[in-house]
């Protein structure tokens, strides 16, 4: 019997126990790189539905009135809504900008305690929209498309996803509902 034989034996029990420990390390490691991917996924879905919760939303229909003599679109009137377990927004921070098919440069409406004019909007005098709540919000003087046009309100929280309505003049409109 030859005495090296032994030693191979042990040589190869040390190469099959340094191949499991480094198995072992690289098991570790991958499922702790798991545990942090599948942790900063997780935060991530949560901080979209935070963004997503404190969006506004719009609800209902849109209505207006057209100019009696220039037959333009002249006054806006629309609801927007907080959703249940949304963050409160503050309406004094937010920026409505309108923009129509024949004008390219939009133009910005910010709030106003008291009346619609041709740069505030009025939010029946509400300045923070809570949770679960809805204001109606005017604009005026938009001096808007004629009938066959279009036009675009782009809503911009302070904190949350911006909210935009585009909507066609339909020919014949005279007021009211805009579909």
């Amino acid at each position: 019997m030859n005495n090296e034989d032994g030693f191979s034996g042990l040589e190869a029990m040390i190469v099959l126990i340094a191949f499991v420990v480094v198995a072992a390390v690289f098991a570790y490691a991958t499922l702790g790189s798991g545990f942090f991917v599948a942790d900063k996924a997780q935060l991530s879905v949560h901080e979209g539905t935070k963004t997503a919760a404190a969006s506004v939303y719009q609800e209902g229909g849109i209505y207006g009135t057209m100019h009696e003599t220039t037959h333009q679109l002249d006054k806006l009137s629309f609801t927007i809504y907080v959703p249940d377990e949304g963050l409160d927004q503050d309406l004094k921070q937010m920026i409505i900008s309108y923009t129509q098919s024949d004008i390219s440069n939009p133009k910005d409406y910010t709030w106003s305690a008291t009346v619609a004019d041709n740069s505030h909007f009025f939010a029946q005098g509400l300045d923070l929209l809570k949770e679960g709540q809805n204001v109606r919000i005017d604009l005026a003087d938009v001096k808007g498309p004629t009938n066959g046009g279009w036009f675009a309100v782009e809503i911009r929280p302070k904190q949350g996803s911006t909210l935009l309505i585009k909507r066609w003049l339909s020919e014949g409109y005279n007021g009211g509902v805009i579909i």
